[in-house]
This record gives structure tokens, sequence and C-alpha cells, in this order.
């Protein structure tokens, strides 16, 4: 039975689609098509007559234009123009004319005479009209698209030469056609509200517009205006600035172009009326179908859609799922498989939760990768650890994750180096082990560990110390004793027997000794701390170019270029010049050697009222933020071969000399460190 209805169902929905609504889509886009086209077809019809309208009363209202300009010039038997008669003309011919805004007379230096109506004489105004060669040439008239006037103003113009008896050319008389009374011919004749229209010169520039805001804008680059200035006409169905339109288009005399076109969403408007009526009527209808069919369907339909998305939120794990009790009271085989399904939804959700909670309460960041190299699961601790939520992590593939490159489909352990996007960096510590359907990775940072364990080794080395003490004063007390024993025999000698050959002996063995000792002194003194010597007059910038002229060698070896920004004059600073030399030797070749690729170093002098400061900055590899401050700990360094006291006895010295080292360091953009030095006083130098 259950087969026999689904087999109904199908059956009556196939005829349904079949018979009604594929035939009834059809009709009713034939119906919108054919409507479609007859509007098409009338506004094109309507474009041309009002596109020839228009062109044919420009045309009349041009030649009336060139008419008016004719009696300004007032042509006759005279040698020379009257030209307070031509003003008072031209004003009288404005006033009664539409179309003109201004007339103005260019003499045959193209300087301007007048210019009606508001300056009856001009004196020394020069004004390079585009077109005066072309009117001088003419014996008619000529018409000019766009062009700035005397006042930097667009303007459209006409133009006559004027000619006397003598067939002397006299100058130009020129006339400025009004912008509003040529966009108001277009709005005049527009065919609906919502249709546009524009007239172009012989650039694309718009000479007239049934908008305001296109005046003077350049419509080169539309289509339709590329076929007026081929100078083709006809009718169109495109975009215009964006919008579908019906637009017509002809070409007028003087190579002025127009267009006329309604937007489609306005043209075919009524055809849309047309076509929300049909498609309600047509969905009413259909409703009514559906109904018909969904109410013989309903014990079928209804339950396997329910089961359906049961089984889609079981699939998905993201909530638990419930079926209505009605469903789940059902006595047919519908009934038994919403119950198996329920039963499931719940060992899925034990399961479910079972999971999560294992994955959440591991300490350490874990991630699973399938077969396919896609990230499937992270938990909340490698949320915390890499940033980003669980759903931007899931589904990633590793190939879009070039910063963690130690996960890997291999299953293996390793410790890597992760920077982060505050660049600080991270030492990690990554286990994987092959999963059921790819892998699964447990990450620990343990930067914390190796820093405590680098602590632990430097407390070694400082113990190590110690040690070396103990054993300096131990090998001490050898020489001691002998200096002391032979000197009591030199004193016994030198009151018995001054010129015993015993007392030469007894000098050497005490100088031999001093020298041992000696020795054993200054090797703990370049380990341990500086030796005091006597300070005096330092110049910072004669000392940095010694040092840089004992480096010369080794700056070409590594292709490091040096630039030095030095004050003009470098106050002198109290200091030793060894131990100072010893301090920029050292902070120069670190700064070499955070560069093994070659790069440049600035070195910079400068002074205030309190100090003087000199700078060291690189390009090199830069200092993490914490190692900044371990820097100065002896036998801390960055450097696999580095010992770790460069910088300890280079900050002594300068506490030595009351001064103090600042380093400012960025991963990846450089190191730069300043030295300050305090400023000596009048007193001091007197």
């Amino acid at each position: 039975m259950y087969n026999a209805r689904m087999k109904m169902t199908r059956k009556y929905l196939l005829v349904f689609i079949l018979v009604l609504v594929f035939p009834t889509l059809a009709i009713h886009q034939g119906i919108v098509r054919y409507s479609e086209k007859v509007m098409q077809r009338n506004i094109i019809e309507n474009n041309e007559i009002m596109a020839e309208l228009i062109v044919n009363r420009m045309n009349s209202e041009i030649n009336d234009v060139v008419s008016q300009l004719q009696l300004v010039a007032g042509l006759s038997d005279q040698h020379a123009l009257d030209l307070p008669a031509a003003y008072a003309r031209a004003k009288q011919a404005i006033s009664k004319s539409t179309i003109i805004q201004s007339i103005y007379f260019l003499d045959t230096d193209k300087r301007m005479k007048f210019e009606a109506p508001f300056r009856p004489q001009i004196e020394g105004v020069d004004f390079e009209y585009p077109k005066f060669d072309h009117v001088k040439w003419s014996y008619t008239y000529v018409v000019s698209g766009l062009i700035s006037n005397v006042r930097s103003e667009k303007s459209v113009t006409v133009a006559i030469p004027v000619f006397y008896d003598d067939r002397r050319f006299q100058g130009a008389l020129v006339a400025e056609l009004s912008r509003n009374f040529l966009s108001n011919i277009l709005r005049s004749t527009s065919e609906t509200r919502e249709g546009f229209g524009f007239m172009i010169d012989d650039e694309g520039r718009v000479i007239a517009s049934t908008a305001d805001d296109d005046w003077n804008l350049d419509f080169s680059g539309e289509p339709i205006v590329k076929l007026l200035l081929r100078g083709d006409s006809g009718s169109v169905q495109e975009a215009y600035r964006g919008t579908q339109s019906v637009m017509t288009y002809q070409t007028m005399r003087e190579n002025w172009g127009l267009a006329l076109g309604v937007p489609e969403r306005f043209a075919f408007a009524p055809v849309q009326t047309l076509s929300t009526a049909l498609t309600y009527s047509y969905l009413c209808f259909f409703a009514f179908i559906i109904c018909l069919i969904l109410i013989g369907g309903r014990q079928i339909i209804v339950p396997i859609l329910r089961l359906t998305k049961f089984a889609q939120r079981i699939q998905s794990q993201k909530a638990q799922a419930s079926l209505p009790e009605p469903l789940m009271k059902r006595k047919d085989e519908i009934g038994e498989l919403i119950r198996a399904l329920q039963d499931m939804s719940e060992r899925v959700n034990r399961s479910h939760r079972f999971q999560q909670e294992i994955i959440e309460g591991i300490p350490y960041a874990l991630i699973t990768i399938n077969g396919r190299g896609e990230v499937t699961r992270v938990n909340r601790k490698w949320v915390n650890m890499f940033g980003s939520s669980e759903s931007e992590w899931e589904g990633k593939r590793l190939s879009e994750l070039p910063a963690y490159d130690f996960l890997t489909m291999r299953a293996e352990e390793q410790e890597a180096t992760w920077t982060g996007a505050d660049g600080a960096s991270r030492i990690l510590k990554v286990v994987s082990a092959s999963f059921y359907d790819g892998v699964l990775a447990v990450v620990q940072d343990i930067s914390q560990i190796r820093m405590l364990e680098a602590h632990v080794k430097q407390s070694e080395q400082l113990a190590l110390i110690g040690q070396i003490t103990t054993g300096i004063a131990h090998e001490l007390k050898n020489p001691l004793a002998v200096l002391s024993s032979s000197s009591e025999l030199l004193k016994e000698e030198l009151e018995l027997s001054p010129d015993s050959e015993w007392v030469p002996t007894l000098v050497n063995d005490i100088d031999g000794e001093i020298g041992r000792m000696t020795s054993i002194v200054n090797e703990f003194l370049t380990l341990a701390r500086t030796k005091q010597e006597k300070a005096g007059p330092a110049h910072l910038d004669r000392l940095l170019d010694r040092v840089l002229h004992l480096l010369r060698i080794k700056f070409n070896e590594k292709k490091i270029e040096i630039k030095r920004e030095f004050e003009s004059d470098v106050p002198v600073i109290e200091g030793n010049t060894n131990k100072l030399i010893q301090v920029f030797l050292n902070l120069i070749v670190n700064s070499m050697e955070a560069m093994p690729e070659g790069g440049k170093i600035v070195i910079r002098i400068g002074s205030t009222e309190r100090e003087v400061w000199t700078e060291i900055a690189d390009e090199g590899e830069g200092i993490s933020e914490e190692h900044l401050r371990w820097l100065f700990n002896p036998f801390f360094s960055t450097k696999e071969q580095g010992s770790g006291l460069g910088l300890s006895i280079a900050r002594d010295i300068m506490t030595e000399h009351g001064g103090s080292m600042d380093i400012y360091s960025e991963p990846n953009k450089g190191t730069t460190v300043r030295c300050r030095f305090p400023r000596k006083t009048k007193e001091e130098h007197e």
C-alpha cells in the first residue's frame, strides 16, 4: 500500500507539471514577449517621429539665428562696421529671440569689440574663437560644438562673417545659443515623463539634455554615441548609462547628433503589469491544484518530509532532533521507521556529546585532517592558540595554510617555530598520528618550557663563573706564596750582600710570577667586567670613523652599505676612547651579523641640551619582544656561536660613562641601538 501511494503521488505530480505547469509557463512567456515587441515597435516609431521634428525645428532655429545675425551686421554700402548701431540691433535681437543668449563681435585681429546685451564697448580683450578661421573663409555661417567663451563658460555658438561692398572681411559676429532652450526642445518632445534625450557635438560632448546634470559631459564612451559619431541613424535596444533602454538616434547638421529613448523598466511597465496579473492568476490556480494533491498525499508526503529533515539534523550533529508526538504513535510502517530513527538520534547525540567532552577536555590544541587534506575538526584550545573560529577552520585545505607548515599528513613528532600575527614567535611541539580517515595532530606550546631551560642553562653558566673565580683564587695563591718568599729572601740578600748573584734570580722570579698573575687577572676581567681606565675628551664622530675604517674590508665582503648622518658640530664628551671603540665595534658587528645577505646600516650622531646620542640602525632579522628583555644578561645570546657577553660588557661600559643603551627592534624589519652620553657643561670644559 505504501509503495502504491508513493507511485500514485509521484504520478499525479508529474502529470500536473507536464499538463498544466509547462504549457501555462510557455503561454505566459509568449504573451509577455509579444506584448514587449509591440510596445518596442510603438516606442521606436514615436521616437523616430519626434527625432525628425526636433531636427527640423533645430534647422529652422539655426536659420533664424543666422538671419538675426545678418540683421545685426546691417550689411550696406559702408566700408566699416557701425559698432554702436550693431550693438543696439544685437540687444534688440536677443530680447526677441528665445534661443540667443548673447552676441559679440570679433574684428580681424580677434579683438572683442562688444558683447550684447551688457557690454557695448570692450577694449583690449583678445578672444581666440576656435572657428574664427573657418568663419573668415566662409560666406555663409558656421555652427560650433561646445567651446569656452571669454568668461571660460561652455556654450554652443553660431557665427557669420561680416563683409561689406568691397568684399573685405571685417570680422565675425558670434551668437551664443541658450542651452536651456535647446534642452526645453528635447523635453517638449519627449514621449513620456520618464523618457530621456540629448544632443551632442562632433566630439561627443553633451550640448543639450533632458537632464540638466548632463550638460558638458563627455558621452563619447556610450555605445549609441559611437554610432552617432560615425554618422549613423537608426534605433537600438541596449544599455544607456547602465540601464537597458529603447533608443532612436539621428545625425544632424554640423555633425551634431540626437538621441531619444525610454528605459525598458518604464517602456515595458504595462507589459510588466500584465505579466504580474497573469502570474498571480496562474499562481492561484496552481495553489488550488497543489492543495488538492497535498490533501490526497498528506498522510504520506508530510511524514516523509519530516523524516528527511529529521535525518538531516542527525547527520549534521549540530542539535538534538525530535519528532512530533502524533507521528511517534502511528501504528503503520512509517511509525516503526520514525521510532527507529528517534532511537538512533538519541544514540548519536550521546555519542556526539561524549566525543565533544573528550576533545574539549584535552589540555592541548587538537586538529583533525581528512585524507583529502581538509580540516575536519579543531577544539577550543586550538582556536585560543591560533585564532579564528571553529567554523572558519573547518573545510580549509593544507595548501591554504602556508603559515602552518608543521601540519603534515605523516604520523610523526616534531618541534616547530610558529610566528603569530602579533609578530611573537612560539615553539610548538607537534605530535601527529594516523586517524580513521586522515591525521590527528596535537599541538603544545612549549615556549615557556624552552625559555625556562635556557634560564637554567644560564644559571649553570653563572655557577661556572663562580667555579672559575674559585679556581682563579686558588691559582693566585701559589704565585702569591712565591712572591712572598722571594721578596723575603730578596730583602735579606740586599741587607747582607747587595751584590749577591741571588738578587737577579729573585727579581726575575718575582717578575715572572707577577706576569702570570697579570695574565690570569686580565682573562678574568675580560669575562667578568671591564677594566677601569682614566677618561678624557672623546670625539664621537672621529671615534666612529675610526671604527668604520677598521671594518671597511668586512663591509665589502658582506655587501654592507654604510650611511652616515652626523651632526655638523658634534659636542665633545668625557670618556675612554678604547672602551668606546670596543662598544661600537661590538654593536656594528652585531648589525652586520644580522644581515647575512647584505643590507644598509645607518649611523647617526645628534645632541640635545643635556645629552649627545648615537644610533646604529640595521635592516636585519630583528629581535622578538620576548628576547629583548634578556639581551643584557651575561651568556644570553640568540646566535648559535655567540658567547652572550658582548652586549653585557658594552652596557657596563656605557654605565661607567654615565650613559645608557636602549635597543628597539621589530622582527623582519631591523634593530636600532641608541647610546646616550651626558653632555659636558662649560665648567667641565674649562
